[in-house]
């Protein structure tokens, strides 16, 4: 986590022999000239002097204290962290709270404002993004759009709705059959061509073996529920998925499966 953004996203121009006018420009980094993206001229950047303003607005409400920004892909895209001020506890577990603003120098994301879950106990993650705030890069940005007492609201409602459903998954209990069915989905099968066992079989890999161990050793824990089951898929993903997934995984494979897992559970709720 770095505390400030010490570079700028510079605009240049690009050059094609014979072409005056070819309408695109170049995104770089101001501190090592870094290519990011090449553009149209109709395209927008939201800027890292842009990023400062809006936590500044977020800092003034007191509400929140801000943790950090992480930088991806050389700084294409760029998290800013809040942490809430406030004790939150979620299916008896104390947790963290972040409100995330999120923006990318080369069209992969837009300006977004999203919620972040963050368990004390074994540092599991969990993000939503909030869609309903958002800025494309289609105009040059104004500060204003982004109302902070809207931005606020949107948070509180965001990170209502998450933990009743998470609570949701404490109701229910889990099986064998629901865990192998979950952990088919997110790691793949392997093909059967036996038409009298159609059933799928799990394949059997590290990734899955990580993720079955991931999923006892939550349910140990917390109880044989649905709550103990998504909580070891976010341990997976938080703790032994490839790459680098970032402090709380709004994006990327860790942020799939995630997301995916949630909505195969809740069905069951």
């Amino acid at each position: 986590m770095q505390q400030q953004l010490d570079w700028e996203l510079d605009i240049k121009p690009v050059f094609v022999p014979d072409i005056a006018d070819n309408g695109r420009q170049a995104l770089v980094r101001s501190d090592n000239g870094r290519l990011l993206g090449i553009r149209s001229k109709n395209y927008y950047p939201v800027f890292n002097r842009d990023m400062e303003l809006i936590k500044d607005r977020i800092l003034a409400s007191n509400l929140f204290s801000f943790k950090g920004y992480e930088e991806f892909q050389n700084g294409k895209r760029i998290l800013a962290f809040f942490e809430n001020r406030g004790q939150f506890k979620l299916c008896g577990q104390d947790v963290k709270d972040f409100l995330i603003i999120g923006n990318s120098h080369d069209t992969s994301s837009k300006l977004f404002v999203g919620t972040s879950n963050y368990m004390y106990r074994c540092e599991n993650q969990f993000s939503s993004k909030i869609r309903n705030i958002e800025w494309k890069h289609t105009k040059v940005f104004d500060i204003d759009f982004l109302n902070i007492h809207d931005i606020i609201h949107s948070y509180e409602d965001g990170r209502r709705v998450l933990y009743q459903k998470m609570a949701r998954l404490q109701e229910v209990r889990a099986d064998v059959q629901l865990i192998r069915h979950l952990a088919t989905q997110l790691m793949g099968s392997v093909e059967r061509t036996d038409t009298e066992l159609a059933v799928p079989r799990l394949k059997q890999s590290k990734q899955t073996i990580q993720l079955l161990e991931c999923i006892e050793t939550e349910i140990r824990e917390l109880g044989p529920t649905l709550w103990g089951v998504f909580n070891g898929i976010t341990r997976y993903t938080s703790n032994h998925l490839e790459g680098k997934p970032g402090f709380g995984i709004v994006n990327g494979r860790g942020e799939e499966i995630n997301r995916i897992a949630l909505k195969l559970l809740l069905v069951n709720c």
